[in-house]
């Protein structure tokens, strides 16, 4: 059996999720980091792909997300304008190329902390900076074509700046330069990008964020399941969406996140 694991975006708050998730299962003897043949990652999900094939033990990740201290930073939050670039997304949860051109010449033109200051904290949050041995395919987007892009090993792009990339939220994070262009989050195409599992024949999807139906996220699980593949999907519940606060990326909601997180993926009764 092939096993491909998909971590989908949703902030600081659903890293701390995801990673709550994983260890919640891996308590109860299902270690899906050991499992995967491919981690998929997208936005906050690139983070924790990386953090799980780094070869620090997941209790610790998990337990990092419990600590007072940490290196993030609170962003400086343009809430009209993130309306407007989410705004893009709201019927159906994806966008068009074109869409994500708009997009990204209003992240160009966001005030911004600047990318030497944003990729320190993406730094500080991997324990590893070299692509791992297990195979990571990680998202973004050309913020000038709005060209959905993936990152792995082969491609010409370290790992820390892969994850900067994925993680840059249109308007609240700078774009990130590689190889001379400009990219952000790959999560403004949809937040999961199951598609890339494709050819797999289980996968596990963790999908913190729930604003909606999304008809693109659905085909492509329904197209995975159409191919042979076992799918399974695990959101926030009601219990974790209302402790985790309206905003995913406030750092102070990071330990509840992953309790609630733990709690979930104790209570799945998988094999």
């Amino acid at each position: 059996m092939s096993n491909a694991l998909v971590l989908a975006g949703g902030g600081v708050t659903g890293i701390a999720w995801e990673l709550g998730v994983l260890q919640g299962l891996a308590e109860n003897g299902l270690d899906l980091t050991s499992e995967a043949h491919v981690v998929v990652g997208t936005s906050a999900g690139s983070s924790v792909g990386a953090q799980i094939l780094s070869g620090v033990p997941l209790a610790q990740l998990y337990d990092n997300q419990l600590a007072e201290a940490h290196n993030e930073i609170s962003p400086r939050i343009d809430l009209e304008l993130l309306a407007t670039i989410f705004g893009d997304m709201a019927n159906g949860g994806t966008t068009t190329e074109e869409q994500r051109a708009r997009i990204g010449a209003l992240a160009l033109s966001a005030d911004t902390v600047d990318e030497t200051t944003r990729r320190a904290v993406i730094e500080a949050r991997l324990p590893l900076h070299e692509w791992p041995i297990t195979p990571l395919v990680l998202t973004a987007i050309d913020a000038h074509t709005g060209e959905f892009v993936t990152w792995d090993k082969y491609s010409d792009v370290s790992l820390v700046d892969a994850v900067t990339s994925s993680c840059a939220v249109p308007s609240v994070w700078p774009c990130v330069t590689i190889n001379g262009r400009k990219y952000y989050d790959g999560g403004l195409r949809n937040s999961v990008n199951g598609y890339l599992a494709s050819g797999y024949s289980q996968v596990t999807v963790l999908a913190p964020m729930t604003g909606g139906p999304s008809p693109l996220v659905d085909a492509e699980l329904d197209t995975l399941r159409a191919e042979g593949a076992t799918v399974r999907v695990v959101n926030c519940d009601s219990d974790a969406i209302a402790a985790m606060g309206p905003n995913s990326l406030d750092p102070k909601f990071r330990a509840i996140a992953a309790q609630h997180g733990l709690r979930q993926g104790l209570a799945l009764q998988w094999k």
